[in-house]
């Protein structure tokens, strides 16, 4: 009999240690999964902080290629700034057709139906029309019109001048400041972009 019962605490025993190592390993892995999801939003961040920083670089980089342009205005200096533009991302500001153009639906904010955003234009006092663009914010001394600004990849910068629809004849990176015109034969040659219709 005393046999049997040392037999039953063994067994206890066993089963107990049996669901402490299953606990054990279901707390494992619940920790590894919070650590490796609180890496994954940390990595995510750290990722999208980099980018922007790059990007950063890269518009500065760009701003400076501007400066040795229009200091050494030679045929080289231009062409090193304009293989920075292909593929960088630029600020416009926007004009609307209404006052208020966004609308609050579900806790989202929403264009309104009917509600339209274009690309704000300068016009100079000989009234040929730019299209400003921007590198950063704090190149934009002014707020945009609407209240939105716009982000458009360098190629659909092209195309809004190239469009003869518009009535834009040059595009202007960072008016304010840096104040480079891109003029309509200048982008046609150095891009290979026609008119469109």
């Amino acid at each position: 009999m005393g046999i049997f019962k040392k037999k039953e605490k063994q067994e206890a025993r066993n089963n107990t240690v049996t669901e402490n190592k299953e606990l054990k390993d279901d707390i494992s892995k619940a920790y590894d999964e919070l650590v490796a999801s609180v890496n994954n939003e940390a990595s995510e961040e750290t990722k999208e902080a980099q980018k922007e920083n790059s990007l950063n670089l890269e518009m500065e980089l760009l701003k400076s290629k501007i400066g040795e342009f229009k200091e050494k205005k030679t045929q080289e200096s231009l062409f090193d700034m304009l293989k920075m533009l292909p593929g960088k991302e630029f600020l416009l500001p926007s004009v609307s057709n209404v006052k208020e153009p966004f609308e609050n639906v579900d806790g989202k904010m929403q264009l309104k139906n009917g509600a339209v955003l274009n690309p704000a234009l300068l016009t100079a006092q000989d009234k040929k029309i730019f299209l400003p663009i921007f590198t950063d914010e704090k190149s934009m001394t002014q707020k945009s019109p609407s209240g939105i600004v716009l982000r458009f990849r360098f190629e659909q910068c092209i195309e809004i001048v190239m469009n003869k629809e518009n009535p834009v004849g040059a595009m202007v990176i960072n008016p304010f400041s840096e104040n480079m015109i891109l003029g309509e034969d200048l982008l046609k040659m150095a891009f290979k972009k026609t008119e469109k219709n």
